[in-house]
């Protein structure tokens, strides 16, 4: 079996694909430095988002402080005045209970002193009675002669 031989091209077709190839790499690294390009400004664009953003944030927790502590010191006032108006009116009680025990301890000696006056009048209105009711029964006794 024989073989025929083979014939060698030239190598002018390797050195197109050579520049083709060349040509494609340039493309490609073209397409990466637009896209570095694109990146660094993404990068730009998030770096001033992010400065805006931090820059609301402190101002709205500022605001939030500035209004936090306004409330705080309303609330501290109002707690306050209602504290005294309670102390107050706690005292105001106190005072009240403690007149209404020495009133009342004045009122129970002197039911006291009356019930003793009460006791000893009564005890002078049966001795009243029995003379008035021993002079009937004398007089009723003369009248029907029973005596």
């Amino acid at each position: 079996m024989a073989f025929p031989a083979l014939k060698f091209e030239s190598e002018t077709p390797l050195e197109e694909r050579v520049a083709r190839l060349e040509a494609n790499v340039e493309h490609i690294q073209k397409d990466v430095a637009d896209i570095k390009i694109d990146i660094r400004r993404l990068n730009d664009k998030m770096e001033s988002v992010d400065q805006k953003l931090s820059t609301k944030i402190e101002s709205a927790d500022q605001k939030l402080s500035a209004k936090i502590d306004s409330v705080d010191q309303k609330l501290s006032a109002k707690i306050d005045s209602v504290d005294q108006k309670l102390s107050a009116k706690i005292d105001s009680v106190k005072d009240s209970v403690a007149a209404l025990a020495i009133n009342m301890e004045k009122s129970f000696a002197n039911a006291e002193k009356s019930i003793a006056a009460l006791h000893s009048a009564r005890a002078f209105d049966r001795v009243w009675w029995l003379l008035m009711s021993g002079a009937l029964l004398g007089v009723m006794a003369r009248a029907f002669k029973w005596l």
